[in-house]
C-alpha cells in the first residue's frame, strides 16, 4: 500500500531526476541510482547492466545535444514495503526536437532513501495502428 509519505518521497526523487537530467548533472544523477541498477533505453544498443554503464549512456546522451529538457506526465506510483514501481509518460526535448516516450521504473527503499534500481524508456511504435497489438510491418 502506498503511503502519502512514500508517494511524496518518490515524486520528489522523480522531480529531482528530471531537473538534473535537463542540467546534465551527471554525478548527482548517478547518486540517485543503485550500484546494481539496470535499464533499457530507446536505442537498439541502449542496454544498461550497472551504474558504470549508466554513466556511459548519460555521457552519450549529454554530449549529443546542446539543449536538453525532460518532463513526466501521467505518473502512476505504487509501492509495497521497500519496493516501489512507477509508470509515466516522458517528453524529451533535445535541441528543440520533442520526443514523446513512456517510462517504467523500480525503486528500492534503503531505510535512509529511495534509489532507482531499474528504468525502461520506450517510444511508441508509430507504424502500429490503434486497437492493433502488432505493427502492420510484421
Amino acid at each position: 500500500m502506498l503511503s502519502k509519505q512514500t508517494e511524496e518521497q518518490i515524486r520528489e526523487l522523480l522531480d529531482r531526476y528530471l531537473s538534473l537530467y535537463g542540467k546534465k548533472d551527471l554525478d548527482t544523477i548517478l547518486s540517485l541510482f543503485s550500484e546494481d541498477c539496470m535499464g533499457i533505453g530507446t536505442g537498439k544498443d541502449e542496454i544498461i547492466r550497472n551504474r558504470d554503464e549508466l554513466k556511459e549512456q548519460l555521457l552519450r546522451d549529454f554530449t549529443q545535444v546542446n539543449e536538453l529538457a525532460i518532463s513526466m506526465d501521467t505518473c502512476i506510483i505504487r509501492a509495497e514495503g521497500t519496493i516501489c514501481w512507477v509508470m509515466g509518460d516522458l517528453t524529451f526535448t533535445a535541441d528543440g526536437t520533442i520526443i514523446p516516450c513512456r517510462c517504467t521504473m523500480v525503486l528500492r527503499g534503503t531505510g535512509h532513501r529511495w534509489e532507482i534500481v531499474q528504468m525502461h524508456i520506450s517510444v511508441p511504435a508509430h507504424d502500429q495502428a490503434g486497437g492493433r497489438s502488432y505493427s502492420d510491418q510484421l
